[in-house]
């Protein structure tokens, strides 16, 4: 095989980040829009509070009232109330419930427990300021003001201010379509089906589906094929077909016999952007161009060079893809040695963990060889080993990146 080179990971990615292609936006419902990145800046259509408001239960009032002032009570103003409350005038009170507009005259809200009632008569019992207790129309914001940038990723946690800002619809990038091709005639997609001699369960499969939702993608194809460029070339040639913005093939991509990943994308004029990077697990990991322009991915068919290889080669590519930049790594101290070879970036399966100390630990798991995927059901993320260094000592400061979006759970 000619052509083949060995990057370090910070020129791949580079490579990668470069020949991203933007994804188009599309405009959702502001309810279905969780997870997406905006396409274009959302500002405010209406303040908020829209009007003056109480913070309380209570009686709204002028402070100029002394405490012991005997006041009358005029009515009482309800939260959604769609008239116009009377004003309140000197010597005054407006029994108010909380998030009813405050009456014009009203400088205050005095709280149920600083009063007494006598009937139509309200006992102020406590010395009383101007403006406690009001909420003051656009304190939060005001009709005009940016609230999210164009870029920013919504979360549940965005989506309150955008709809109590009048947003019923957001313009965003659109959900990634993708397409996973997983390689070998070993490979038994059915786990209820029995194995003969030399076959194994795929487990490619069924990480590419739960990988691609977890990073906020659309899986519409999904195939298995075994070891011949025919069928591969076939599956691949399907899913472009079907429109599909990318696709990941799983195994393949080494210099064996049998690994005809490259060998078929060359025949079909892609462009071989990468192959084989200096790291471990996954060294052999493949970018190209397709004809067309779209991207592939040929990722190692050991477990765990497939799962590092589209955590810390494809999501790159994907952020780019939505107009993110480049993902920041969490930083934690680490929690036991941990040795590598000196010319390669290892990322190893680790755990973080918050100490008692409040401090963040990153813990390398035992069983880093990329067969080895037990350790995968107790990691939370990848520890990255930087080039050029042996060992680490413990309570080094090392960069770490979440397996998954969800990682702090469990």
């Amino acid at each position: 095989m000619t052509g083949v080179t060995k990057l370090s990971y910070m020129e791949a990615l580079q490579i990668i980040r470069a020949a991203a292609r933007s994804l188009p936006a599309i405009t959702v419902p502001l309810g279905q829009a969780t997870g997406l990145v905006l396409a274009a800046d959302v500002v405010a259509l209406n303040a908020n509070p829209m009007f003056d408001n109480s913070a309380m239960d209570g009686f709204a009032l002028r402070a100029a009232d002394a405490a012991g002032t005997r006041l009358t009570i005029t009515g009482t103003i309800a939260a959604g109330d769609t008239t116009t409350p009377a004003p309140v005038r000197a010597g005054e009170a407006a029994a108010i419930m909380t998030g009813a507009r405050v009456p014009e005259g009203a400088d205050t809200v005095v709280p149920v427990e600083d009063t007494e009632r006598d009937g139509a008569t309200l006992i102020l019992k406590a010395l009383i300021e101007a403006g406690r207790h009001i909420r003051k129309a656009g304190s939060d914001f005001k009709e005009g003001d940016l609230l999210m940038p164009i870029g920013s990723r919504l979360a549940a946690s965005t989506i309150p201010a955008l709809a109590a800002a009048g947003i019923g619809k957001v313009q965003v990038i659109r959900r990634p379509v993708l397409g996973w091709i997983s390689t070998g005639r070993e490979l038994v997609d059915d786990p209820d089906a029995p194995l003969a001699p030399g076959q194994i369960r795929n487990s490619s499969g069924p990480y590419g589906a739960a990988i691609t939702a977890a990073f906020g993608c659309d899986l519409a194809a999904q195939r298995t094929v075994g070891d011949d460029g025919d069928s591969f070339r076939a599956a691949l040639e399907a899913m472009l077909e079907a429109g599909i913005d990318m696709v990941v093939s799983t195994g393949a991509v080494s210099v064996g016999q049998f690994d005809f990943v490259r060998s078929v994308l060359e025949a079909m004029g892609a462009e071989i952007l990468l192959h084989r990077v200096k790291v471990r697990p996954g060294k052999p990991v493949l970018f190209a161009r397709l004809p067309d322009g779209r991207p592939f991915f040929g990722l190692p068919g050991n477990p765990a060079s497939t799962a590092m290889g589209f955590r810390m080669f494809v999501v790159p590519y994907l952020r780019a893809a939505m107009g993110l930049p480049a993902e920041v790594p969490i930083v934690a101290r680490l929690a036991a040695e941990a040795a590598a070879p000196e010319g390669l970036t290892v990322f190893l399966k680790a755990r973080l963990r918050l100490g008692a100390d409040g401090v963040l630990a990153a813990t390398p798991l035992a069983g880093q060889e990329s067969y080895k995927i037990a350790p995968m059901t107790r990691m939370n993320a990848w520890l990255v080993h930087p080039e050029g260094c042996a060992t680490l000592a413990p309570g080094t400061l090392v960069s770490c990146y979440p397996a998954t979006p969800d990682w702090l759970t469990g």
